[in-house]
């Protein structure tokens, strides 16, 4: 996937913490940001609603009226015993879905404060296990929750193990089929960044020389003569800010799409907080790294919103276009390309005020419909 860049950075960060980075990659920097902070606040909405607690909750209230402690009675065994199948499903998956996105928000911010810094060999060992593990993880719930389970249950050091490609897929593929905005995405081209040995353009390579001192396996992974992984690396060279930014913006998409749709089926949301996330994320990486030809997002949001898009100094009309997207996208503001000034474009409050909301299509990316 080639990246587009902007030589402006989008305001998102302090321009200190961005020194090190070229000015081409800064912006895809402060996205990717943004996308972490989006998965972060999910993860804050999900704790707080105590949804993970409530099964926990009913069982010490019951306890709570006869002589017994929680430690005389196995949770698991007597939800079995009793039947309690959905019960037994929703305590495990909720505390799973809560452990998991916290686990992989603490190793992604980690590593992107690391490339803020030029540490690559430590930013590209901790990318790696959030991304190859924990988002496979959720994946592996969205697309077939009971064979998680049952591999959870006994002896998951084997069973939730050394997946093979074809499995690997088959989760990658079940996970996207269950999202809103399904032909966003490509099971072959998730993998491929992820986990392919082979691929020269994709992150295993290099998270493999970055873990490891002496590689071997494949052609891309023999450690050369005179050499030991990465010790030698001049963190002065800009290459791999390349490699970093043409593949993790989407792959964070991805983990922001894949990670709403585990908090939702455990915790009823606002279909306007939904529609607006998948709006700006979708919409701000379609008009940073897409191709100029099929901007589906802003399209639609030009449409659509044509009433809106007035400028608030001198009334002429405004048109969100790849230069201006970002700046609205995430911090609601497009300047006006005739008088020069900056209006305010409150996007959240106008999907929630027009009742329009992202619909289920998979012909689509995305559709969207006012009810």
């Amino acid at each position: 996937m080639k990246s587009i860049h902007n030589d402006q950075s989008i305001g998102l960060i302090n321009p200190e913490r961005l020194e090190l980075i070229p000015n081409e990659f800064k912006n895809a920097h402060e996205f990717c940001f943004y996308l972490h902070d989006q998965i972060a606040h999910l993860l804050i909405e999900y704790e707080a609603s105590g949804a993970h607690d409530l099964v926990a909750n009913a069982f010490k209230k019951a306890l709570g009226k006869k002589k017994y402690s929680n430690k005389d009675i196995d949770i698991f065994q007597l939800m079995k015993e009793k039947g309690l199948v959905k019960q037994y499903k929703h305590h495990i998956v909720s505390h799973l879905v809560l452990g998991l996105i916290k686990d992989m928000l603490q190793f992604l911010y980690e590593a992107l404060m690391c490339f803020e810094k030029r540490k690559f060999t430590v930013g590209f060992a901790l990318l790696r296990k959030p991304l190859k593990e924990n988002l496979l993880f959720l994946c592996w719930i969205l697309s077939d929750q009971d064979d998680f389970i049952t591999r959870f249950e006994s002896n998951n050091y084997r069973s939730l193990n050394g997946l093979k490609k074809p499995q690997q897929l088959d989760i990658i593929s079940g996970a996207i089929d269950t999202l809103r905005v399904q032909n966003a995405f490509s099971a072959e081209i998730i993998h491929e960044i992820i986990f392919s040995k082979i691929n020269d353009i994709g992150f295993e390579p290099t998270w493999q020389r970055a873990s490891h001192l002496i590689t071997s396996q494949g052609e891309l992974l023999k450690t050369e003569d005179y050499n030991i992984n990465f010790i030698f690396h001049d963190p002065q060279l800009d290459y791999l800010y390349e490699l970093l930014y043409s593949n993790l913006p989407l792959i964070l998409i991805f983990t922001v799409q894949v990670v709403l749709e585990c908090v939702a089926n455990i915790l009823k949301m606002n279909e306007h907080t939904v529609s607006h996330l998948i709006l700006t994320t979708i919409g701000c990486y379609q008009a940073m790294f897409g191709d100029g030809r099929k901007q589906s997002i802003l399209k639609l949001l030009n449409k659509h919103l044509s009433s809106f898009l007035k400028c608030t100094h001198c009334g002429s009309s405004l048109k969100i276009d790849r230069v201006n997207a970002s700046k609205m996208f995430l911090q609601e503001q497009i300047p006006c390309k005739s008088c020069g000034l900056m209006s305010e474009f409150p996007l959240y409050w106008i999907v929630s005020v027009t009742n329009m909301k992202i619909v289920r299509d998979s012909s689509t990316i995305p559709l969207l419909k006012r009810e």
